[in-house]
């Protein structure tokens, strides 16, 4: 359920971040859509509640009254939403598990290939211009660079100790064009490519059912191949221009095949790369850098604004749902039970006047939740009546009527009655193992300050 609320919340920033793209994706530079798909990953992937919204502030949370004994309510229509059987969500999670399982496949089989292939390798020498040119040049330590007869095009792969492998047919003569490609690969390293993909095939397992992570993961490679381009071209000057695209046309027609563990040359669509390179400024304009700060200002509020999903006690403490486990009255809602009591009862009953005090109450607090009023939660069976879970023991327990004082000692007794009932609840499909684990951490949450 979390997965797919974090997908749900993930999409609205990858669309954003799309849009960006596809309009202003000549005047602003790649690393900045590298950053912002590394956002949208981070909303797909760490579960922190983050929205905007005020949280519900510490009130009144009045006891329900017998209602149900009152209006002989079914036991279905007092099921709240999100309490129902948990079977359609299984079939979700074992086709998800399926799913996730052959990409997880698919992607080690063909990484753990491609690896048999890039160990084939054979070491420069350390003497070898190659080496001493890097040396020179990054002030990166620990690069290997190899030649390979397994491979069309250059490539980097490991994030630790990065390889840079050569194909064995290139020309060694050519020393400007092997200088423009290990220009490439080093821009691969310092930009910690080889771990933003790695990250990117974590997000496209888990996410494998969301098509707009698809996408995200294809535009953030492409990214990641033209920021690098851009690199290039800041380090060899713009007259350089048209040996690089050169060069990059050949490397495609020997183009292989992906590997998303790995990073290399010929691992974009060529016509874009060039599109970029003739049209990519040294300098950022000044409408570059206004749409860059826009489009990240825009894309941070998409972060924050959306929740990602994931519950925990510190944002569920004022929540008086906890988390959509109960489900609260509305005023027209509970207009109807009222002149339903009234209609059967009559208006000078005792019960009636106290629930329309509550109502007025109700519509005083104008969804403020100050004071809410709660339908029950489920049914409970005993061996002589059938009646109806209230929330507030879990809640507000000091509002609940009682024989005995409310100390420590007589709500741990309430804990144990209410553990009994939730497992129940949780045997005849009410609630869930999770939902049950959430009401007791409350209630104990509740035991540590009665302590």
């Amino acid at each position: 359920m979390n997965l797919l609320r974090m997908s749900l919340s993930a999409s609205f920033l990858i669309l954003a971040v799309i849009a960006f793209r596809k309009f202003f994706s000549s005047k602003m530079p790649r690393t900045v859509f590298l950053f912002l798909w590394m956002l949208a990953w981070c909303k797909l992937m760490i579960p922190i509640p983050t929205g905007f919204s005020v949280p519900v502030t510490n009130g009144w949370f009045e006891k329900m009254p017998d209602i149900a004994t009152a209006l002989s309510i079914p036991a279905t229509a007092l099921q709240t939403a999100g309490t129902k059987p948990d079977f359609p969500w299984m079939i979700l999670k074992i086709l998800w598990s399926c799913g996730a399982l052959a990409f997880s496949l698919y992607l080690g089989c063909l990484h753990v290939l491609n690896l048999k292939k890039y160990r084939t390798a054979i070491p420069l020498k350390e003497s070898s211009w190659i080496l001493i040119w890097l040396k020179r040049k990054c002030f990166l330590h620990g690069i290997t660079v190899g030649i390979s007869d397994e491979i069309d095009s250059p490539l980097t792969y490991r994030i630790l100790f990065p390889v840079i492998l050569l194909p064995k047919q290139t020309d060694w003569k050519d020393k400007e064009s092997i200088k423009l490609i290990l220009e490439h690969e080093v821009a691969h390293i310092r930009h910690l490519d080889t771990l933003k993909k790695l990250c990117l095939a974590a997000a496209w397992v888990c996410h494998w059912f969301n098509p707009l992570v698809w996408l995200m993961v294809a535009f953030a490679s492409r990214d990641m191949e033209l920021a690098c381009d851009e690199a290039v071209i800041r380090a060899v000057g713009s007259d350089k221009r048209k040996t690089y695209a050169s060069l990059l046309v050949g490397l495609e027609a020997k183009r292989a095949g992906i590997d998303l563990l790995a990073s290399g040359l010929g691992q974009s669509l060529m016509k874009e790369r060039v599109n970029h390179l003739i049209h990519m400024k040294e300098k950022n304009s000044f409408t570059g850098i206004v749409l860059t700060i826009a489009a990240t200002i825009s894309c941070v509020a998409v972060y924050s604004a959306v929740p990602s999903g994931a519950f925990s006690m510190k944002s569920l403490k004022n929540d008086p749902t906890l988390g959509g486990i109960f489900e609260l009255y509305s005023v027209e809602e509970y207009q109807r039970i009222v002149d339903t009591v009234k209609e059967d009862r009559g208006e000078g009953d005792p019960d009636v006047l106290a629930m329309e005090r509550d109502l007025e109450r109700l519509k005083a607090d104008n969804g403020k939740g100050e004071f809410v009023i709660y339908k029950e939660a489920f049914m409970v069976s005993t061996e002589t009546t059938v009646v109806a879970f209230n929330p507030t023991i879990i809640m507000r327990p000091e509002l609940v009527n009682r024989n005995t004082p409310l100390t420590a000692g007589t709500y741990q007794n309430d804990i144990k009655d209410v553990t009994e009932i939730l497992e129940d609840a949780v045997a005849d499909g009410f609630l869930t193992a999770t939902q049950k684990k959430r009401m007791l951490d409350k209630m104990e949450e509740n035991l540590a300050g009665l302590e």
